[in-house]
């Protein structure tokens, strides 16, 4: 039985291109594609560093992404840029259905946890700021652990706060890495695939369930159970 359902929330819950935007002030027309790079430096940043041992708050992945980014298209951004593109990020929008749809899943007396590479402080802002934090019961950073998903110990970590078994425990996530984290430590797994263009990895594992919006969760965890 899913007792707990964990929302990611980079990518998931909250909308990283919307930064777009903000950036275009800095970058021009190059904004979508700095955007892409930055969110994929950003996440081979925590990469690295978790295969390193190297832990840094997320920000400073985050951070470093944003200059790497910039500066591949030419752009070398002085330190109020900076500063003002991270202020931008730390409040960006969730997606369009996400609020409804969490209201949702809570009334109907599901157990929702965040569970985010971010500090425990950033997400807490960052829901704050969507207008979603009141359905949560907990907010799970990786800081705690030290290390950044899909390392084994970050989900063991979730189930131990949670108190749950990791069969008892859903990921939704929009990153297929965190599914296959998720996945080879024992969680349940829901894919959102917000653009119909990525591919999941294939390495012969599979989401248990596939989401093209979250509206579909809740039924699909009704018949999941």
């Amino acid at each position: 039985m899913i007792d707990v359902v964990a929302f990611d929330i980079y990518g998931t819950l909250i909308d990283t291109q919307a930064i777009q935007g903000k950036l275009a002030t800095l970058v021009g027309e190059q904004a979508p594609a700095v955007t892409r790079l930055w969110r994929q430096k950003q996440l081979e940043y925590s990469f690295r560093r978790g295969l390193m041992r190297d832990y840094r708050d997320f920000s400073v992945c985050t951070r470093d992404a944003l200059v790497y980014a910039c500066r591949e298209f030419g752009v070398t951004p002085d330190e109020p840029a900076i500063e003002r593109m991270m202020a931008a990020y730390a409040e960006l929008d969730a997606f369009a259905e996400v609020a409804d749809s969490l209201q949702r899943l809570a009334a109907g007396g599901r157990r929702l946890v965040a569970f985010s590479n971010g500090s425990r402080a950033a997400v807490e802002r960052l829901l704050e700021h969507a207008g979603i934090r009141e359905v949560f019961a907990a907010v799970v950073s990786v800081e705690a652990v030290g290390t950044f998903k899909p390392a084994p110990e970050v989900y063991a970590h979730l189930c131990q706060v949670c108190e749950s078994a990791a069969r008892d425990v859903c990921l939704v996530s929009g990153n297929p890495f965190d599914i296959l984290g998720a996945a080879h430590a024992g969680l349940r797994s829901a894919w959102l695939q917000r653009d119909p263009a990525t591919q999941f990895d294939p390495w012969g594992v599979e989401p248990d369930i596939r989401l093209a919006s979250l509206d579909e969760l809740q039924a699909r965890l009704d018949a999941l159970q």
